[in-house]
Formats: structure tokens, sequence, C-alpha cells
């Protein structure tokens, strides 16, 4: 018999969010040629270490209103040599990598139980949808940079809408056009491990996407909201807190 999934508190519409009124959260959004990365991919904190190196990413603030469209348009636009040329029916594909509230996390359960006997828990991933990149109208088929098209049936999901808590990742995987320039069909990419990382190595870099209010300073776990913020603001810290449950997908 299936679980019925917990109530969950009514959230605004991201289409209501403001962003000049909201305060923004900071969102580290990973990215891999041909392939997403592996969970393996994804350190988990320990007391040692408790802010373990990611993969290749860009640093970014944000809002729930933002959507996979602005995301890809993040990507193509501050790291263009990541994408292959011509880029034009590359897919990018999205998904959220989270910790796995399920899982024991009590001193020595588990295969992820550490040596010091402090239960480590594990990520779990959600696939969350793609944007292809095409030619705009007016580029007669010979597009580059401001004349690519974001576009696809995923392309105004929000991570409102892929129900993102604060403190996840989002990773990207790059899947370069056939060889006879077609794009990678949608189900090709789903559950896709394989392949190799981009040449730039580890570390990150700072943007933001939009305009709104300013970040304020300190430490913030995974799932709070700011003091004071209005409806829909919040602030990470890319922290490995245990916040509230996702609910059902």
């Amino acid at each position: 018999m299936s679980r019925s999934p917990s109530p969950q508190p009514q959230r605004p519409s991201s289409s209501l969010i403001d962003r000049q009124k909201t305060t923004p959260f900071l969102l580290h959004f990973c990215y891999r040629s041909n392939a997403f990365h592996s969970l393996s991919d994804f350190p988990l904190p320990t007391p040692s270490n408790p802010t373990p190196p990611l993969p290749a990413h860009l640093q970014m603030y944000t809002w729930m209103s933002c959507t996979l469209r602005e995301l890809a348009h993040l990507l193509t636009t501050a790291l263009p040599n990541v994408l292959p040329e011509p880029a034009v029916g590359t897919r990018l594909s999205f998904r959220l990598v989270f910790p796995d509230t399920r899982v024991d996390t009590r001193p020595g359960a588990g295969r992820l139980g550490g040596e010091d006997g402090v239960g480590r828990g594990r990520y779990t991933m959600k696939e969350v949808g793609s944007v292809v990149i095409g030619a705009a109208p007016s580029s007669n088929g010979h597009a580059e940079g401001d004349e690519w098209e974001l576009g696809g049936e995923d392309s105004e999901k929000t991570l409102a809408d892929a129900r993102f808590v604060i403190g996840d990742f989002v990773d990207c995987a790059i899947f370069p056009p056939l060889s006879d320039g077609s794009v990678v069909p949608r189900g090709n990419t789903i559950g896709n491990r394989g392949g190799y990382v981009n040449g730039r190595g580890r570390g990150a870099a700072s943007y933001g996407v939009g305009r709104g209010a300013s970040i304020p300073t300190g430490e913030w776990r995974r799932g709070e909201r700011l003091p004071g913020a209005e409806v829909g603001g919040f602030r990470g810290g890319g922290g490995y807190g245990r916040g509230g449950r996702r609910g059902a997908y």
C-alpha cells in the first residue's frame, strides 16, 4: 500500500515572487560535458571537512522563480567554452541533487557510516527537464552567442516547480548534437552517467540572475528562511542542515 504524502504548507506561486523585494539565495550550479555527475562526485561533509570541494560549478544568487531558460542562459554566456562547436542542437539537461532524508544516519548505520562512527547519509537525485540551444529565426541557421534561442517544453519550468529546497545542487549535463546535427533524444539523457568531465577542473565562479534585494551576511542552513524576509525570500549558504520534508513529486 502506498504511503500518502505528508501535507505541505501552501507555497506562493513562483510567478508572484517580486525579485526587487525578495532576498535571493545561493545556488551551486554544477555542469559536465556528455553526462551528469555521479552522485559520488558530490562529497559528503564530515566533522573534519565540513565544506568539501564540489565538481566544476558556478555560484549564483537567484530566486525560486528562476527558470531553466535562465540557468541555460547563465551557462552559455558565462562559460561559452564548455559548449560544443557548433552549439546549435545542444541539449542542456538538468537534475536536482539533494540529501536523501530517508537514509538512517545513526552512528554506524548503513554502508556510508563513517569510520569515525558518524552516520554520513547519502545524496539522491531527481530529473527536472532540459533546454535545447537552437538558432534564432533571424540567424539563417548560423547562430553564435546572442543569436542562440533557448527553448524546449521545459524552458519555463522554475526551481519552485521542481520542488527545489535551498541547499540542493543543480547539475547540468551538456549533450552535443548528434553527427547529423540533430538533437540528442530526450530519453537518451535520463540517468546518463558516462562520458567525461570537461577540462575546466574544479572550482567556482560567482554570478547573479536578475536583480533583487541585497545579500545579508551570515551562515544559513538548508531549508531555512531569513528572519524578517518577505514570503518566498531565502538565503542559502551551501549548508547541509536537515531541512523540512520535500513531499511528493
